[in-house]
């Protein structure tokens, strides 16, 4: 049994990971087009089982990337301290040294970015909802699944399995994942590109688990977004 030529290889994967983010984009552009909540995550879900079709091929499942639930006690907690060491991580990171400099500079996100929550507000119902369907299952669960599992892995089968492939890989997918948040202007791209740096090398650093950066994720959106709604939308 030959082996696949490595510039073939190369082309194959980067088709995958271009095809896979074209259909992200284009489906959450449509989606925001209409005007539908969510659209972001309905994108990254769209991606995911795209993703999930190139991954049949070699006959792959997401259990490779990591995502299994641990099992006993034990694990749980090393799952949950971890997911506690990303969280404390970002926080540290966004209030000593990314927000002090975006200040300094001037940058802020847009004043407008926060509008599209305004519908829940004073509505528990639909706050719980869009809590649970998009920050939970779209953007903790879709976002880490796609951008730290299949992206991830993906360009380290691009650029190399070796310390600097994986450095470069991870550089590279937190560079995309900012960009995705470009709707935020400079500040939320360069505010997100860090997480997902931050985020990036826990799952290195857990062995490609998926669990604690999925739970980091969560937590992360959780607080910020119950503070907005808390706070009639002064704090975003």
């Amino acid at each position: 049994m030959t082996q696949e030529p490595r510039s073939a290889f190369n082309v194959k994967i980067l088709l995958e990971i271009i095809t896979v983010l074209i259909v992200m984009v284009g489906i959450k552009s449509i989606a925001d087009y209409f005007g539908i909540n969510g659209a972001g995550s309905i994108g990254i879900w769209c991606g995911i089982i795209v993703a999930t079709i190139f991954m049949k091929r070699p006959k792959e499942k997401w259990r490779k990337y990591g995502l299994t639930l641990p099992k006993g006690k034990r694990e749980w907690a090393i799952n949950i301290g971890l997911a506690l060491l990303a969280v404390i991580s970002v926080f540290l990171v966004m209030g000593l040294i990314l927000d002090p400099i975006l200040s300094h500079y001037g940058l802020e996100k847009p004043t407008d970015v926060a509008d599209r929550f305004q519908f829940f507000l004073g509505k528990p119902v639909y706050f719980i909802l869009y809590l649970v369907t998009v920050v939970w299952i779209g953007a903790a669960l879709g976002e880490e699944l796609l951008m730290r599992g299949f992206l991830l892995n993906r360009l380290s089968d691009f650029f190399g399995k070796s310390k600097i492939g994986w450095v470069v890989s991870l550089i590279v997918h937190s560079v995309f994942f900012g960009m995705l948040h470009s709707y935020q202007g400079l500040a939320g791209i360069i505010t997100t590109a860090f997480i997902a740096l931050i985020f990036g090398a826990m799952y290195l650093i857990s062995k490609k688990r998926l669990i604690p950066v999925i739970l980091a994720h969560m937590i992360i959106n959780t607080i910020s977004l119950t503070a907005f709604y808390l706070t009639g939308g002064v704090v975003n």
